[in-house]
């Protein structure tokens, strides 16, 4: 077989992977929503836990927002003229490790496997990070792999990290324990300050211009579920402000893209 024929087979065993992988994620992941998986909805089991980094309800509709994105990408991965791009040779395979960590984490949180699914989560925050090193500067990019390449990652990459704040939450209710400042109040609102910051330095340095925005709708979920708290509504609010400023602002200088 020629060096050509090897790689298009590689690349055709990389889309159809990639389409396979997203197809059990989007599966497994209406069983769990529905409770079909383990008898319990995965967002009754989150709301079991006292944690005061938790959104609002409302909030986490932002997954079929992902999904959506995921499929998106997923299709134009899998277009033949896209067979040999070296920006998706480049993530494909990181993908996969991502949406098998994603089906990891469904079944242990699903099962309360807490400390699994926590390690599993910090896994998978791993691997979306290397994706978007992989991508780079999405301004660099021509606007079909921003569209379809860069968008989707950045909106998931923005919203793990937050997930990852708040199953560390999460899990130390489950535990018990208690660090001081406590898993209560106060340590919520220094981890939305630390979260909007990340988010400005995403859009700021990183170009990821969803990163904020995906903050901004996180915390001020916190700020509507926690309304009754002058301090997280108040600090929830404030930081969903200041991100948006960070994005708006970060957008001004944006450099000169590709067409």
């Amino acid at each position: 077989m020629s060096p050509s024929h090897s790689s298009t087979g590689t690349d055709v065993l990389r889309q159809l992977t990639v389409a396979l992988v997203f197809g059990v994620v989007v599966w497994l992941n209406g069983l769990a929503g529905s409770g079909a998986l383990s008898g319990e909805s995965v967002g009754v089991i989150a709301n079991r836990y006292r944690s005061d980094f938790l959104p609002a309800n409302y909030v986490f509709s932002i997954w079929g927002l992902i999904y959506l994105g995921l499929f998106a990408f997923t299709a134009y991965q899998a277009l033949p003229s896209q067979r040999h791009s070296p920006l998706l040779r480049g993530i494909g395979w990181w993908w996969v490790a991502n949406g098998m960590l994603n089906i990891g984490w469904i079944v242990a949180f699903s099962f309360s496997r807490f400390g699994a699914a926590m390690l599993v989560m910090v896994l998978l925050l791993g691997t979306l990070i290397g994706i978007h090193v992989k991508i780079g500067i999405e301004d660099r990019l021509m606007w079909r792999d921003r569209i379809f390449v860069a968008a989707p990652f950045g909106l998931y990459l923005a919203w793990i990290s937050v997930a990852v704040v708040a199953n560390t939450f999460q899990y130390l209710s489950y535990l018990g324990v208690d660090l001081g400042l406590g898993n209560g109040p106060i340590w919520s609102a220094i981890m939305i300050f630390a979260t909007t910051a990340l988010a400005a330095f995403m859009a700021w340095r990183r170009r990821v211009w969803l990163f904020p925005i995906v903050v901004a709708w996180a915390v001020s979920g916190i700020a509507v579920r926690y309304s009754d708290s002058t301090l997280l509504a108040g600090v929830g609010w404030s930081a969903a402000a200041a991100g948006l400023v960070s994005l708006i602002a970060s957008r001004r200088s944006i450099p000169r893209i590709a067409a």
